[in-house]
């Protein structure tokens, strides 16, 4: 597929730059720069962990004003 691509003039030169020195033409080193952004995110929410709080009785609360805790 053919498409058309807006993206900043410095980052034009070192996409062109990096592709001539890999020795591969710009819509390869693009085409793997996508997969590459496409894995790593995929793979990001695979790897995102999850935590977990234990929770406990709040009890009694305490016999003090707000003010006197500011005091303290």
């Amino acid at each position: 597929m053919q498409t058309t691509l807006r993206i900043d003039d410095q980052l034009y030169r070192e996409v062109k730059a990096e592709a001539a020195r890999q020795g591969i033409t710009m819509t390869k080193f693009l085409e793997e720069a996508l997969r590459l952004r496409l894995k790593g995110s995929s793979e990001a929410v695979k790897n995102k962990e999850v935590h977990t709080f234990r929770v406990y009785e709040a009890g009694e609360p305490f016999p003090f004003t707000p003010e006197q805790i500011k005091r303290i």
